[in-house]
């Protein structure tokens, strides 16, 4: 009687699976298998040939894929630390932009009010001359208008 050949592999299978169980092995198996499955998705690289090489190479592309994280966090920190600067240095120009506009107004301010001062020195020494003037006529400006009126009436 011929067996079919489909029966006698699942048997096998049935004994080898059955004898993995009783041994205690299966489990370990099953665990390097799930170890294996994730360092491969951790590395990322389309390694799903990990578990053909030997631990050597394994750990060796687990310390270069470590590296490479860390270089990249290097990266963007320092990114991070740079434009940290930039955004101080541009608050400082503003600052400093500020406080030279005010300086500026100041000044302006300042300018503005000398200007005004000797504008009303102007004013005031142009005041004093009308009257030294009209002294040293010897008539007082009200006098004189008092007598071209009184000149012209007697007329």
């Amino acid at each position: 009687m011929a067996r079919n050949p489909m029966e006698s592999n699942d048997e096998l299978n049935y004994l080898v699976i059955r004898y993995l169980q009783e041994s205690g092995t299966l489990v370990a198996i099953v665990q390097k298998g799930l170890l294996y499955t994730e360092l491969e998705e951790k590395l990322g690289n389309g390694n799903s040939y990990l578990m053909t090489k030997n631990i050597n190479e394994v750990q060796q592309m687990i310390k270069e894929k470590k590296e490479k994280i860390k270089n990249e966090q290097e990266k963007e920190n320092n990114n991070k630390r740079e434009s940290k600067r930039e955004r101080q240095d541009t608050d400082r120009e503003q600052e400093k932009d500020k406080k030279m506009k005010k300086v500026n107004e100041e000044e302006k301010e300042k300018e503005m009010q000398q200007q005004e001062h000797q504008d009303k020195d102007i004013a005031k020494n142009h005041g004093d001359m009308t009257k030294a003037k009209l002294s040293a006529d010897g008539v007082s400006g009200v006098h004189r208008l008092t007598q071209k009126s009184s000149y012209g009436m007697r007329n």
